[in-house]
């Protein structure tokens, strides 16, 4: 999981709340209703754009201090990401998940942490890619554990 911080622009906008742009990842826009909302709102347009850089291998760009002009304020924000929180195809609840695989939700929830299934949080809520759910279906079962995925790489 890599570690990253980058300065966002927020700029009042006349209606209210503001829009944000994070100038060292060309085209990381995003707005928020309030100053709070802006600054989340940045975190996640910022861990969005650097899982699709991981993930299709082009370069993350190095930090560089972005200046503010007139009437604008910058913040340093500061995100953890990884390739995987870019999530492809369908997805089910970690509830169905647990049904669909017959084990408990506790189970799927050990099961994303190491690697065996694909998935992501949203709030307080699981996800699972139905296809880590048909790819597990038809891997052979073994006793014990599930073991990390780096672990059964290497």
């Amino acid at each position: 999981m890599g570690k990253y911080i980058y300065d966002a622009i927020l700029t009042p906008e006349e209606e209210g709340g503001y829009s944000v742009e994070v100038p060292a990842l060309p085209g990381c826009f995003t707005c928020g209703d309030d100053y709070r909302d802006a600054v989340f709102m940045a975190a996640d347009a910022m861990k969005t754009w650097l899982a699709a850089a991981l993930s299709d291998g082009r370069p993350v760009p190095p930090y560089e201090r972005a200046e503010a002009a007139e009437g604008c304020e910058r913040v340093s924000v500061f995100v953890e990401v990884e390739e995987s929180y870019i999530v492809d195809g369908p997805v089910v609840s970690a509830a169905q998940a647990a049904r669909e695989l017959g084990v408990s939700a506790g189970r799927v929830t050990h099961m994303l942490a190491a690697g065996i299934l694909d998935g992501y949080r949203s709030g307080r809520r699981t996800y699972v890619t139905e296809a880590s759910i048909a790819a597990r279906k038809a891997a052979p079962r073994e006793a014990g554990r599930p073991k990390h995925a780096e672990a059964l790489e290497g």
